[in-house]
């Protein structure tokens, strides 16, 4: 017992789920409840030092208010224990029992059910909670595997498993999958577009609110985080998903394959501010440091004759992991003609760069077959009960192997996949012809759509006869294609 609770005092407990028109052996009225409470009490010298009665309860509710009130005064040491009638009285489930007398124990404090004879302070009690263990396993392991095979089955007929429906849809109340509301799709979909060319997190959040799109709890506001976890749910390319089961065609997806994939492998594009020394530049963000792989920092200058302001791209050189040995610098308006001319004149060719990314079709297919094969054989490794033959340790690290593979092929289809959207970023031929007219913002945001990075080596000449960018720029497509070889 409880060091503050007199073991020769208890709480009464009665219950019954529904008062009036109930009859037949199971149910036992409020009075006869309290009699045999009263009685045993009497038999065994111990005081009721507070009666509970709640009436209209159904016992498979843990939250019954009097139940928990009556729990905590036996944890405060108010009270040595609580006496039911019969044990369905303190609960209907095994597992909520158990997790009761736990509590129980755990206070030094003691259950006692009158018609069960069961008193947890006895040896017999004892061995009764033991019992009651086994049989809570038992029952946690059915319900786990009901659940399971309901969500299973769920999932497969397309059921969104959510409390609310994610913005854009609307549950159907007959199927309970999900339905488009065309009216917020269409904002949603600008919105991965947005994504994909580069539209920053907080703008996206604002253009979400001012939209008047609500969030799946009904807000009109949206943060940036949760306009980053829309941008990454699946649930929009019309998957219905809970755990490991999914069903790729649950629903109308909003966006496509190749939408979401690009949504998802984009970077913010920065706006400079107007006049701002990296206005001045339209590479910032996507030139980098051969000599140690870091992003190019923008600084600004001024001509000696005319005083104009210039940019240049520059590695700072020492970062956390060391210092950089051959620090890339160059006159932005260098490195951002010499990338531009060599971009328009890919955009321009009548192959090249555009004929082997309309050959990678073939690869995307066998990409997405081997992801199929990896998700199939994750699949059934887990359907197979093996963990009773190999040992859970096994099993789980064959789990992480299989989930290992479906993660490396998901990747390798996602990069192929935004590979490919290269073509859909591409300008358009009225675009190209009024390309000389663009402002530097437009260039920046379509070169942000179409290239990974430009890598630039320091020029080692040291300012005698330089040698050419040709030799000292690799430029990179979108989805890792080389599009530049640096020259040796």
């Amino acid at each position: 017992m409880s060091a503050h609770a007199n073991p020769r005092t208890a709480d009464g407990y009665i219950r019954v789920s529904r008062v009036a028109g109930r009859e037949g052996e199971s149910f036992i009225s409020p009075e006869v409840q309290r009699d045999k409470i009263a009685g045993w009490a009497g038999l065994h010298d111990v005081e009721i030092v507070r009666w509970w009665e709640e009436l209209d309860q159904s016992g498979r509710r843990r939250d019954r208010p009097m139940f928990q009130e009556a729990l905590a005064r036996c944890e405060a040491g108010e009270t040595g224990g609580i006496v039911v009638a019969r044990l369905d009285r303190f609960a209907r489930s095994a597992v909520d029992a158990l997790e009761a007398i736990k509590r129980l124990n755990e206070a030094g404090a003691r259950l006692v059910s009158v018609e069960d004879n069961f008193d947890g302070s006895t040896p017999m009690g004892r061995f009764a909670i033991g019992i009651l263990t086994l049989i809570a396993e038992l029952e946690l392991d059915r319900i786990t595997e009901s659940w399971a095979a309901a969500v299973q089955a769920a999932v497969a007929r397309g059921v969104h498993i959510s409390a609310t429906p994610p913005a854009g849809y609307r549950r159907d109340e007959e199927s309970g999958r999900l339905v488009v509301v065309e009216k917020d799709a269409a904002v949603i979909r600008e919105l991965f577009h947005r994504r994909a060319n580069g539209a920053s997190w907080t703008s996206l959040a604002d253009f979400l609110t001012e939209s008047g799109v609500k969030s799946s709890k009904g807000g009109d506001a949206w943060s940036v985080m949760g306009v980053s976890r829309l941008i990454k749910n699946r649930v929009y390319r019309g998957e219905a998903r809970s755990g490991a089961y999914v069903n790729p065609e649950g629903h109308e997806p909003i966006v496509t394959q190749a939408e979401f994939d690009a949504a998802q492998a984009t970077r913010t594009v920065l706006t400079p501010r107007d006049g701002s020394v990296a206005s001045l530049a339209m590479l910032g963000g996507l030139a980098r440091c051969a000599g140690c792989g870091h992003t190019l920092k923008i600084a600004g200058g001024r001509t000696k004759n005319t005083g104009e302001r210039y940019a240049t791209y520059y590695c700072v050189g020492r970062y956390g992991s060391g210092y950089c040995s051959a620090r890339a610098t160059i006159r932005a308006s260098y490195l951002d003609t010499y990338v531009e001319e060599r971009v328009l004149a890919t955009l321009t060719a009548g192959d090249g760069f555009v004929a082997r990314a309309l050959q990678q079709t073939d690869e995307i297919n066998e990409a997405q077959r081997r992801l199929e094969s990896a998700v199939h054989e994750l699949t059934l490794y887990l359907q197979t009960d093996l963990i009773g033959t190999v040992g859970q340790d096994a099993f789980l690290a064959g789990v992480e192997t299989r989930q290992g593979a479906v993660d490396q092929a998901r990747a390798e289809l996602e990069r192929l996949r935004a590979q490919s959207l290269v073509l859909d970023q591409l300008p358009s031929g009225d675009l190209l012809e009024s390309w000389s007219q663009l402002e530097l913002q437009e260039k920046r945001t379509l070169m942000h759509g179409l290239l990974d990075r430009v890598v630039l080596r320091r020029d080692e000449t040291k300012g005698r006869n330089p040698a050419p960018l040709s030799e000292r720029t690799q430029i990179v497509l979108r989805g890792n294609v080389l599009l530049e070889p640096m020259g040796t």
